[in-house]
């Protein structure tokens, strides 16, 4: 298992119940299954690669299938890039493209699935977009999803999407199964806590 942390030694009161909103979701999967990597703490593209670099050995270690491979990293980058999107809370470093955003990730596996997680936190109004967009992917079939995609490469995303519409398109069609996900929001506070999971059957 590789093992990823990073946590502030002061933390107000706030912060503490905004990181267990973040890990809870994830921390008991560890009873469950294999769990190959965990991560929380902040997320940018460079972490992304760098956890890419990861999954892909392990992968190219484990799983034979080529298609199985290429489709679970592409989806490990899009929930990746998912929170450096959406994450929102006081936590975040810097701006523009060396935004840093707080999040967790998890990708674990069982003996008929591999599994990808993430948790993180999300403003009211990434929160309506998000779930609207999942509850209309859970509704669509294959066919369905995979023609949305090819119209999504063709067209330009809504602004506030931050191309969360493809990406969730590309995830949706790379998965075994419907996108899971939840959303809970946090006691006296404007955020939510955002869980999103991706299913891939053995080939």
């Amino acid at each position: 298992m590789v093992w990823f942390s990073l946590v502030s030694d002061e933390m107000k009161f706030n912060d503490l119940q905004a990181k267990e909103a973040v890990l809870l979701p994830l921390i008991s999967l560890q009873r469950q299954s294999a769990v190959e990597l965990f991560y929380t703490g902040y997320f940018s593209q460079a972490h992304i690669v760098s956890m890419g670099d990861v999954v892909r050995a392990w992968l190219d270690k484990h799983e034979a299938s080529l298609p199985l491979r290429r489709r679970l990293f592409s989806v490990f980058i899009e929930m990746g890039q998912n929170i450096v999107r959406y994450s929102c809370d006081e936590r975040y470093l810097g701006c523009g493209a060396d935004e840093r955003r707080f999040g967790s990730l998890c990708f674990h596996t069982d003996a008929g699935n591999y599994y990808l997680e993430t948790a993180n936190l999300v403003g009211h109004e990434a929160s309506s977009l998000l779930q609207n967009n999942l509850d209309v992917l859970r509704t669509m079939t294959q066919a369905e999803i995979k023609q949305a995609w090819k119209e999504g490469l063709r067209s330009e995303a809504p602004a506030s999407s931050k191309g969360a519409n493809i990406g969730l398109l590309t995830m949706a069609r790379e998965t075994s199964e419907p996108l899971e996900y939840r959303i809970h929001p946090l006691a006296a506070s404007t955020l939510s806590a955002f869980h999103l999971k991706a299913t891939f059957a053995h080939d």
